[in-house]
C-alpha cells in the first residue's frame, strides 16, 4: 500500500522538527539529533542537499531515506548547498568544493545526495573513488551527468508526472489547449522540458506553444503577463533562482504569490508545495517515495555489502493528484465532486491558512 500523503498539519510538524535540527548549520556539516556518539558502531552518513531546509521537498527526501535505511545508531552530518541563493556558476562550484571538503575530512561510510546540483558538484568529481554514493531527486540521467558505469554511484531518478498533471489540468479546464512552460534557467530543466514535450502526445488536443526561460524576476513577471491571450494554461517549472534588481534570489513563495495576484491563467506544476503556494493542479512527485527508495539502496550497500553499480538506477512511480481549491475559486472554476474525492485538496493558500490542512 502506498504511504498516506502527509497533510499540511502533519507535514509542518515534520518540517518544524527538521528546521530545528538544521537551523545551526548555516550551510556547513553538523551532527543532527538522533546521531550516535563518536566511536559508536553505527555507520557515518553524510547527507548533501542541493537546496536547503526547511523545505518540504528536501526534508521529505531525508525523512524517507532515514525511514528505510533503518539505522538508529547512524552518525549523521548534513550539508546544505543552498543553490537557490548560491545560484551563479561560481557560487555553486564553491558550495560543491565545501561539500567535497567535508567528505574528505569526515570520511563517511556513505554519502547521500539529493537533487541534481549535488550530483554535479559532488558525485561527478568523486566518481570512481571508494566512497559509496546514493542520490535521489535527480532530473538528469546518469549519462547526462557523465556517470554511466561509475562503480561507486547509484540512486533514484525524479521523473515528473507530466501527462497525468496536464490531463488533471484539462479535467479542471476542458478548454485548455495551448500550453506555456515558464521556468528559470537552471540547467536541469532542459531535460524536464524535453520530457514534457514528449509526453504531450498523451494529452488530447494540447500543444506546447510557448517556452519562456529567464534569470531575472522582472523578466518572469513580464513573461507571465505576456502569456495572457497567447495560451490557455501555464506549466511552472523552475521558480527557485530568479533574482531581483540587486541580484538577490527572490523566494519561490513570493514568486508564486505574485502569480496568484496577477495572473488568471490556470496553472500547474509537479510538486505539492507548489500547490500549497497557489498552483492550481499537480500530480505530484512524492519526496518521501524518493527518499525511501534511496534509503533501500543505501541499506543494501551498508548491510548486504552490495556494490552501488550493481543496484539499478530507476525512477519512483508514485504520484498523488492535488488541487488548490483556493486557486480554483479565484479562477472561477467549478471542481467536480469526483475530482474532490480522488485528489488531495488544498483549501487555502499557504500564506493565508497558517498550519491548517
Amino acid at each position: 500500500m502506498p504511504p498516506r500523503p502527509l497533510s499540511r498539519r502533519r507535514w509542518l510538524g515534520h518540517a518544524g522538527a527538521w528546521a530545528s535540527a538544521l537551523a545551526p548549520l548555516s550551510g556547513h556539516g553538523q551532527a543532527v539529533p538522533g546521531a550516535s556518539a563518536a566511536g559508536a558502531a553505527g555507520p557515518r552518513i553524510l547527507h548533501i542537499m542541493s537546496f536547503d531546509s526547511p523545505w518540504r521537498w528536501t526534508d521529505g527526501q531525508l525523512e524517507g531515506f532515514r525511514q528505510t535505511l533503518a539505522e538508529p545508531q547512524a552518525q549523521w552530518q548534513i550539508f546544505q548547498m543552498d543553490t537557490k541563493r548560491h545560484s551563479t556558476e561560481a557560487a555553486r562550484a564553491e558550495r560543491g568544493r565545501l561539500a567535497r571538503d567535508l567528505v574528505a575530512q569526515w570520511k563517511p561510510d556513505l554519502v547521500y545526495l539529493s537533487d541534481d546540483e549535488a550530483v554535479a558538484q559532488v558525485a561527478r568529481p568523486l566518481a570512481g573513488t571508494a566512497v559509496p554514493i546514493v542520490f535521489s531527486g535527480v532530473n538528469r540521467s546518469l549519462a547526462d551527468h557523465g556517470l554511466t558505469g561509475a562503480p561507486n554511484i547509484t540512486g533514484v531518478l525524479e521523473r515528473e508526472h507530466a501527462a497525468e498533471t496536464l490531463r488533471l489540468l484539462q479535467a479542471l479546464v476542458p478548454g485548455a489547449r495551448r500550453l506555456a512552460v515558464v521556468s528559470d534557467r537552471a540547467p536541469y530543466w532542459d531535460t524536464v522540458i524535453d520530457r514534457v514535450r514528449r509526453r504531450l502526445d498523451e494529452v488530447p488536443a494540447m500543444g506546447l506553444t510557448v517556452i519562456e526561460r529567464m534569470d531575472r524576476y522582472a523578466d518572469f513577471q513580464r513573461a507571465v503577463l505576456g502569456c495572457d491571450g497567447r495560451v490557455d494554461a501555464i506549466l511552472y517549472l523552475g521558480v527557485l533562482t530568479l533574482t531581483d534588481a540587486d541580484g538577490r534570489t527572490v523566494p519561490y513563495q513570493t514568486v508564486q504569490r505574485w502569480v496568484t495576484e496577477h495572473s488568471l491563467l490556470p496553472d500547474a506544476s509537479f510538486w505539492i508545495d507548489r500547490v500549497h503556494h497557489g498552483n492550481l493542479a499537480s500530480v505530484t512527485v512524492s519526496e518521501l517515495a524518493q527518499g525511501r527508495s534511496a534509503g533501500l539502496l543505501a541499506r543494501a550497500i551498508l548491510r548486504e555489502g552490495r556494490t552501488p553499480v550493481s543496484l539499478p538506477v530507476v525512477p519512483t512511480t508514485q504520484g498523488q493528484p492535488a488541487i488548490s481549491l483556493a486557486r480554483a475559486r479565484q479562477l472561477g472554476l467549478k471542481v467536480s465532486s469526483s475530482l474532490l474525492l480522488s485528489t488531495e485538496v488544498v483549501r487555502h493558500f499557504a500564506w493565508a491558512d497558517g498550519a491548517r490542512g
